[in-house]
């Protein structure tokens, strides 16, 4: 887990106006699994703000997780609601970066972009990792899911026909609203498969919305495709090829577990 400093602002003050580190204090705030988004324009890292009256003023004497999209309030929801946001039957634990070969001809550049993306640390917040079966995506996929839970950031992983499939089962019971708004929210939704064509006009909508949605807020998505990505539908194709907030990767590696059984 990583060692997380507590911002200035909210050690204890001393009447030298120095600041004291307390040990037991510094030792819960590192046992946090979240962290404030290190480039947060309201809150400006800190994790809390100060909420205003009714009359506009600011009031001083009570702090407030940040609302922000990707904050402290965002992260502490996710953490605290992890069993409903985390769809771990989905994500193979097994497969991690660590053991992921990065020296395969054709991968190093999928591997820096699903780091980044993972440790938040990129310029982007939308990748889509492009290439042939077998050559590595789905385990980038969940290497990333992973290191995001490690973070403590809600996270879930779909294939795009399970979740098509899901959206006309929850019309039987009226929860698609509910179900699109689970994946509208959760911190990292990163989608198998994507390009698959939908059944119907209602469920290209649903789609539609829910990455538009995610687009709006900033939230972080991952998609991998045996597409090129000339191929995928028009929306979705423009949004990845924007360099503002995403990046786009060929894998070129061949079919990893062709090569494995001949060995």
């Amino acid at each position: 887990m990583e060692k997380l400093e507590i911002p200035e602002r909210y050690r204890k003050p001393t009447r030298t106006r120095q600041t004291t580190e307390t040990d037991d204090f510094d030792r819960l705030w590192e046992l946090i699994p979240y962290r404030p988004l290190f480039n947060c324009p309201k809150c400006k890292a800190g994790g809390f703000l100060y909420p205003c009256r009714p009359d506009g003023s600011v009031n001083y004497s009570q702090l407030i997780p940040c609302d922000h999209p990707g904050c402290y309030g965002e992260k502490a929801r996710a953490y605290k609601y992890g069993q409903n946001l985390v769809n771990s039957g989905v994500i193979g634990t097994s497969q991690t970066f660590e053991n992921f070969d990065p020296e395969v001809k054709g991968v190093r550049k999928s591997y820096k972009y699903a780091w980044d993306i993972s440790e938040g640390i990129g310029d982007f917040i939308w990748l889509l990792m492009c290439g042939g079966t077998g050559c590595g995506k789905t385990h980038l996929l969940n290497a990333i899911a992973n290191r995001a839970m490690e973070r403590g950031y809600g996270t879930r992983m779909v294939m795009m026909a399970d979740l098509l499939s899901e959206l006309r089962m929850a019309i039987k019971t009226n929860q698609t609203d509910e179900k699109i708004q689970e994946l509208k929210q959760v911190p990292y939704l990163l989608i198998d498969e994507i390009g698959l064509e939908y059944g119907t006009a209602w469920e290209k909508e649903k789609i539609d919305e829910l990455l538009t949605i995610r687009w709006a807020n900033g939230r972080f998505t991952i998609a991998a495709t045996n597409l090129d990505i000339e191929q995928l539908p028009e929306r979705i194709k423009s949004r990845f090829k924007d360099r503002h907030l995403s990046r786009w990767v060929k894998n070129e590696a061949g079919d990893y577990r062709v090569t494995k059984g001949s060995k």
